[in-house]
């Protein structure tokens, strides 16, 4: 029999027994180590000022350029992305109900060049947090924490789950027609109150996702071929255990064997992770966080099909912490990956989105860099299916969106 899920005592004893960061290749060099020589600009020493924002800075060979935007979105908030054939939706939260624009996917062009697409009159306020898609469905929180369900043009309204007000929900499809969705819930216990995670198929009743004695601060879902991955991230003061789920359907949701892949330190407010799924072999959790108290990086965490409990892991460490520290990653036969970082090691160094990708091993490289105003606050990303990048963020000017060519 498997080795079931590790409960809050045994994290602490993986730790203990110096398991903190899961078992790390190359014997424990950083994958920003190991990539810098192949890529130079996967090193984190600080860098000159960035261009204005929404610019890319990069290198010929490896570097992205804009080819779209970046195009200012009508809510400051944070989007939801997917794509529909030769379309790309990016969904709005405007208070439980989407607001879906969409953008055709053209041919890249060589001669192509991007103009800046700010929006005339300003945007709107909005949502701290986004949207979830699934299939047609989409699930979007209001002020008051309840979740609705709708199509994409907002029809067939129902509140299907209440959750944290201003937390974020996660959502997949799943045997092709069936749309999941998850969010999390407190619950008064003898230690006080606990979040945990729920799921739920359709109309089903929810169950809970995150295993007893366990909590929930962040949620992911992804697709794995017919099933799919979920990620729970518990942040806690003492330390941070990252589970893995498979979920399947057959009439019914099969919530599969909870897994311990990672146990990291001390979690922040908006400790949260992404998973990047390939088109075949491992995926990988991908979680911001400490990797001890004065480096802070991008833990890279594989997850074998089923998850293991302390799956292998390695770092791409950043210059400086951030907190918060949006992440967003992309499926099939390349693994993008977006990330907000400091561009340089100073308290007061710019932030920065730095485009990656994940080769099989579950190394970083870094491709380019997207100059932002202010601290971003959320990004997400999508691969369309004519080899471009459509990537979103919030940040102190607005929300946005842009097409990228990468190399």
């Amino acid at each position: 029999m498997r080795e079931r899920s590790v409960t809050l005592a045994a994290c602490l004893a993986l730790v203990a027994c110096g398991k903190g960061g899961g078992r790390t290749r190359d014997g424990g060099v950083d994958s920003a180590t190991r990539s810098a020589a192949a890529s130079p600009s996967a090193a984190v020493s600080p860098s000159p000022p960035g261009p204005p924002s929404g610019t890319l800075r990069g290198d010929a060979s490896s570097g992205c350029r804009a080819i779209r935007g970046p195009i200012e979105l009508p809510i400051r908030g944070p989007a939801a992305l997917s794509v529909r054939g030769d379309v790309v939706d990016a969904v709005l939260d405007d208070n439980g109900r989407p607001r879906v624009l969409s953008f055709p996917v053209a041919a890249i062009s060589a001669s192509a060049s991007a103009v800046r697409e700010p929006l005339e009159g300003g945007s709107t306020a909005g949502m701290s947090v986004p949207c979830a898609v699934a299939g047609d469905r989409v699930f979007c929180p209001d002020k008051s924490g309840g979740v609705h369900r709708t199509t994409r043009d907002g029809a067939d309204d129902r509140v299907v789950a209440s959750t944290r007000s201003g937390t974020p929900v996660a959502a997949a499809a799943i045997g092709r027609t069936h749309a999941l969705v998850s969010y999390l819930a407190s619950r008064r216990t003898s230690e006080g109150m606990v979040k945990e995670a729920w799921i739920g198929v359709d109309d089903e009743a929810p169950v809970r996702l995150s295993e007893d004695g366990s909590g929930a601060t962040a949620v992911a879902l992804s697709p794995r071929g017919a099933s799919v991955l979920a990620i729970i991230v518990d942040a806690r003061a003492a330390l941070t255990a990252v589970h893995v789920r498979p979920l399947t359907y057959d009439g019914r949701l099969r919530v599969g064997e909870d897994a311990v892949v990672f146990v990291g330190g001390p979690g922040e407010r908006h400790t949260a992770g992404a998973l990047a799924i390939p088109a075949a072999g491992p995926a990988w959790a991908l979680v911001p966080i400490g990797q001890d108290v004065r480096t802070f990086g991008l833990a890279m965490v594989r997850v074998d099909d089923p998850p293991r409990v302390d799956e292998p892991s390695s770092w791409s460490i950043y210059p400086n912490g951030i907190d918060p520290s949006p992440i967003a990653a992309t499926a099939g036969a390349r693994m993008w990956v977006v990330r907000a970082r400091p561009q340089a090691a100073e308290p007061s160094s710019p932030r920065v989105l730095e485009v990656g990708d994940l080769d099989a091993e579950g190394a970083f490289a870094s491709h380019d860099t997207v100059a932002v105003s202010g601290a971003p606050t959320h990004v997400a990303a999508v691969a369309d299916g004519r080899g471009g990048l459509w990537i979103s963020w919030v940040d102190g000017s607005g929300s946005w969106i842009e097409r990228l060519a990468c190399k």
